[in-house]
């Protein structure tokens, strides 16, 4: 079996959600089976050398670098002449046309982008406007087209049969997704001192991913924070990391005003190094997001020992189990209750913990691979083995 894989995501940079998911699955699916030959088609050159250099894999480069012309003409071009069985694409989109030899496997993360709601970012720019059109057209257009849909939790195969009618509910399979393994190590003395962040990892803190994206739900964070800072009931620092642009948002604005930039600190984008240490010192880890299609940062705070607390919608119960002490994103007030029951308790936090590691043993990368490689061989209906 010859199975081509989109990864241009990997060697974009900097490398996010689908690229990270590309990465690892990559790495594992390689390994699994050395009679499977791989082709790995990307944009951007591997200047990390972070792609695996196997017999059984072969790496691509093609042109031109803009998306919707390397997909829909250099890509499939790409596939003939390679003698593709199986084309598997990782991010949302595909070719709109493949030659019939050619199998599609379409991974779709979610389908925010065919949403309305608050959850819903709404595009600021041109280039990001044609971007949420040329994804919504896209999946709408090759997932009735395609052989098999892989998606990363039941919740959002739940959402793509919703609202891609055109799908047969057996032709999706749900592959859960796991963490980078950094998480799970026990950092040095050396690495922790070293770290970027170490200067303000000292006192006890709060930790958060943010972002302006209403999604994420930032500002109702900082805002129970702030309040059950003003009532005196707390005294741990709020740390904010990956937020780009603090400095206009709203969130910042209202830590100013409660003169509290002392105690609430926002971060941009940190290192994979810093951030497992964010993660490890933390007293406890929130994520008050509105939508998401799986959740790896609750992965990574279970992974390196940090409490967490969550949202209770969408598919974060899914990953979070019974490991997670969930609350209503659009309540301030329960964001704060369950912020204060965390800090007070250290018996809370040491069963929270407990949980998260035993939780986090549940997900794994070779797990994901080996339910992808078996999408593939039911593409080819090949027997398993």
């Amino acid at each position: 079996m010859r199975v081509g894989i989109d990864a241009r995501f990997i060697t974009r940079q900097p490398r996010r959600g689908i690229g990270s998911y590309s990465l690892n699955l990559v790495n594992e699916l390689v390994r699994l089976d050395d009679t499977v030959e791989y082709v790995l088609y990307i944009a951007q050159s591997d200047v990390e050398g972070i792609l695996p250099n196997l017999p059984n894999v072969a790496i691509r480069q093609l042109r031109p670098l803009s998306y919707p012309l390397w997909e829909n003409i250099a890509l499939p071009l790409a596939a003939q002449k390679d003698g593709l069985d199986v084309l598997h694409c990782l991010g949302n989109t595909a070719p709109y046309f493949l030659p019939s030899s050619v199998r599609l496997v379409l991974s779709i993360m979610d389908v925010m982008f065919l949403q309305t709601g608050e959850f819903v970012p709404k595009p600021t720019t041109l280039y990001q406007k044609l971007g949420r059109f040329y994804r919504a057209f896209s999946v709408l257009f090759v997932a009735c087209r395609t052989k098999k849909i892989i998606t990363i939790s039941e919740f959002s195969r739940q959402d793509i049969l919703h609202f891609i009618s055109c799908i047969n509910a057996s032709a999706v399979t749900v592959t859960h997704l796991s963490c980078d393994p950094v998480f799970g190590k026990v950092l040095s003395k050396e690495e922790q001192t070293e770290a970027v962040v170490s200067d303000i990892t000292c006192a006890p803190f709060i930790f958060c991913l943010g972002a302006e994206d209403p999604r994420k739900n930032t500002l109702r964070l900082v805002r129970a924070y702030l309040a059950l800072l003003k009532q005196g009931d707390i005294s741990a620092n709020l740390i904010i990391s990956g937020y780009a642009n603090f400095e206009n948002s709203q969130s910042y604005q209202e830590v100013i005003d409660c003169d509290a930039t002392d105690k609430v600190k926002f971060l941009k984008f940190v290192s994979i190094g810093d951030l497992a240490l964010l993660y490890r010192k933390a007293t406890v880890f929130v994520y008050p997001s509105l939508y998401e299609g799986f959740g790896i940062p609750i992965l990574e705070a279970f992974s390196s020992g940090c409490p967490v607390i969550a949202s209770n919608v969408t598919s974060i119960p899914e990953v979070g189990g019974e490991a997670v002490l969930y609350f209503d994103p659009l309540s301030e007030d329960e964001i704060a209750q369950k912020l204060f029951e965390v800090l007070s308790s250290a018996d809370v936090r040491e069963d929270l913990q407990s949980r998260g590691y035993e939780r986090a043993s549940q997900f794994s990368w070779i797990k994901t691979a080996r339910k992808t490689l078996a999408v593939y061989r039911e593409c080819m209906d090949v027997p398993q083995v």
